[in-house]
């Protein structure tokens, strides 16, 4: 597609979420578009070296990469431009599952992130290692046109403006980090992935996806009460600065139902418990937002108008996470993500395109998009209804439990280990007889599938027999892409720049600061009972007890009960609320006072703090409406959205989760 000279203003995007996800939608838009957009991308997990580069943040910097392999799908890398498709697999391009390829999230990120910077150098896109918030310049002033939330489950943009979620269920499992050494003793080699693939989908308790057979995730399905002694286990060593050690029954007892599970799916897919070096907690909510594009209305400084200000129209977008959240088990989220940013960077091309030139004409309709809402509700029906529901409607619990009450009982297990043994070769068979399987060479013997089994307990045993398989068949069937709705002709991409004449404006070195949340909590004249014990539950967690000093702790929360008594607050903490590194935020009911509700909360607050968010607690979301044309301002009955807003929870399935204490052990070979 041609371009013509620029002669109007170029698109300005602002792209919170430097993920996989924003990176998609960045790279595509700047090569189908080139000079006539730019893109401003905000990433909190970014920081400035000491030679002023821009680069991840690390162990170094206190903080932690995400450490998942993912599954990309072929048909959906097939749609990108041969110069992305090409530098994503520059390091690793693994087959494991048919018509897809694994690879870890951090490499993702690292590889993406090298892409884009041609066009970082050409100043077609900006970084800034920071993450968007309500007082950024950019949002105060409106100096935008789109802005794109690529930012997780924990959307910021999402909650600017202000679109809610729906949840269609919550599950629980636990991921076991592990990284396999090169070169290990003959009995620790890992198994090979064809082994691992068919282990995974005889049942659905355990899953395992690596790279490379060495360095992956073992992904377990919990029952709630084993998420919640995970958690209090968890909870106890954060508490202590300690970290967990597999091989110590002090600390994780034999006895323990957790610790056992961790172990015996250790054992099944043959990963030395030495090797593991983290284990989190998940808490799946499979949900998604009410929409996915927004029209805002936003009112930026004017000096030449009477009221020193003007209205200006810009449109907002959400994909990735911040859009919908699938279950992990079918393996689709990232590719969902993607999709989404390839959508969205297809439209906002055709609704900039005259006379198949690009030609920007401001401010985009919001009719324009109607398409991007309709590809999304497709994308949302396949992956969460087609896929995630399967898993979800299909719960481990009842099977968990039977297995705890037979497992001893001789003629059980006789029972449940032949059951076992059949579903493992019913697998390998499925596996080995289709074309597309990318292990033809490695064929799995019975004695091989046997070793699996006699690795484990009765137990485990009776929890993998009764669990059902994967449900493969009712998930597969015709994928939602791209091209259907936004065709795209691949040729058309525009070249990367190799002509690189600009320079980048020098940065000085980043301070790393330790975010922290302070709340300010108005409980109203009556407190309930509820209301109560939320507050206890949210100072009772990990993250309110730990301090970032001797004194200090990480996060505050303060309860007041009137309007008067925030507004006296406000003023009488300023130092707390602007000290580096603090994000204030306001918690309300929606009925304060006999004549006074959210609004009145909403406009006190702010006339004292611009543009500090607020999160209204109602059951009586019906009578919010007013409330929601406000700008940062989330109306919820949900307690995850709570704990989110407050910092007790993190993405739904990126908690850090605790370090795991390695034993080094000396080995002959």
């Amino acid at each position: 597609m041609s371009t013509e000279p620029k002669s109007n203003k170029p698109l300005v995007v602002i792209v919170s979420g430097g993920g996989p996800v924003g990176l998609t939608f960045s790279l595509h838009l700047t090569m189908m578009m080139g000079e006539n957009v730019k893109i401003i991308i905000y990433e909190g997990r970014w920081f400035v070296d000491e030679r002023g580069k821009i680069r991840w943040q690390g162990e170094e910097q206190g903080k932690l990469r995400r450490e998942q392999v993912v599954t990309l799908q072929d048909h959906v890398i097939n749609q990108m431009p041969r110069y992305i498709q090409k530098g994503l697999f520059k390091k690793i391009d693994e087959q494991v599952w048919p018509t897809s390829r694994n690879i870890p999230i951090r490499e993702v990120e690292d590889r993406l992130f090298d892409l884009i910077q041609p066009f970082v150098q050409m100043g077609q896109i900006e970084l800034v290692p920071e993450n968007l918030h309500e007082q950024c310049e950019y949002l105060i002033n409106g100096n935008f046109d789109v802005l794109v939330g690529a930012d997780g489950s924990n959307s910021f943009v999402r909650r600017y403006c202000n679109i809610q979620m729906i949840s269609e269920g919550v599950e629980y499992a636990c991921g076991v980090a592990y990284n396999i050494p090169a070169i290990v003793s003959p009995e620790e080699e890992p198994l090979h992935q064809s082994l691992n693939c068919i282990l995974t989908i005889s049942q659905s308790r355990y899953l395992v996806n690596s790279s490379e057979s060495r360095r992956g995730y073992l992904n377990i399905r919990l029952i709630k009460d084993e998420y919640t002694e995970l958690q209090e286990y968890l909870q106890e060593f954060q508490a202590k600065n300690e970290s967990l050690d597999l091989t110590d029954v002090n600390k994780c007892p034999q006895h323990s139902p957790i610790w056992t599970i961790i172990r015996q799916g250790l054992e099944f897919f043959k990963i030395p418990s030495k090797y593991v070096f983290r284990v989190a907690p998940i808490e799946i909510n499979v949900r998604h937002a009410s929409i996915v594009v927004r029209e805002l209305q936003i009112q930026i400084p004017d000096s030449s108008s009477p009221k020193g200000k003007k209205n200006k129209t810009a449109l907002a977008f959400l994909a990735g996470d911040a859009a919908m959240n699938v279950h992990f088990w079918p393996g689709r989220g990232m590719n969902s993500g993607m999709k989404a940013a390839m959508a969205l960077a297809r439209c906002i091309l055709r609704s900039c395109t005259k006379n198949n030139s690009v030609h920007v004409r401001l401010p985009l309709r919001f009719l324009d998009f109607l398409d991007y809402e309709a590809f999304m509700a497709r994308l949302r029906a396949r992956e969460q209804q087609g896929r995630s529901l399967r898993v979800l409607i299909n719960p481990v619990d009842k099977h968990i439990k039977a297995a705890y009450s037979y497992a001893h009982l001789n003629h059980c297990y006789k029972r449940y280990t032949k059951d076992l043994s059949d579903k493992l070769k019913d697998s390998r068979d499925r596996l080995q007889e289709r074309p597309e399987w990318p292990h033809q060479s490695r064929k799995i013997a019975d004695e091989e599938l046997q070793a699996a089994t006699n690795r484990i307990s009765a137990s485990a045993i009776a929890q993998l027999s009764l669990t059902n398989p994967w449900p493969t068949r009712e998930m597969s069937g015709v994928e939602v892409v791209v091209e259907d709705m936004f065709p795209f002709d691949t040729n058309n991409f525009l070249p990367v720049p190799t002509n690189i004449t600009s320079i980048e404006t020098p940065r000085l070195p980043t301070q790393i600061i330790q975010q922290r949340f302070v709340n300010l909590w108005i409980v109203g004249i009556e407190k309930s009972h509820s209301i109560e014990k939320l507050i206890n539950e949210i100072q009772n967690s990990p993250k309110f007890r730990s301090t970032i000093s001797s004194i200090q702790p990480l996060h505050r929360l303060f309860i007041v009960k009137t309007v008067d008594e925030a507004k006296d607050w406000i003023k009488s903490n300023q130092s707390i609320i602007q000290e580096t590194g603090t994000k204030f935020k306001v918690i309300t009911t929606w009925k304060i006072e006999e004549h006074k509700t959210a609004i009145d909360v909403i406009e006190a607050v702010r006339s004292e703090v611009a543009h500090v968010p607020i999160l209204i607690l109602t059951n009586k979301i019906e009578q919010t409406r007013a409330a929601s044309e406000f700008p940062n301002v989330l109306v919820t009955d949900q307690k995850y959205d709570l704990k989110v807003f407050v910092g007790v929870d993190q993405e739904t399935q990126w908690n850090p989760g605790c370090l795991v204490k390695t034993i080094k052990r000396k080995f002959i070979i």
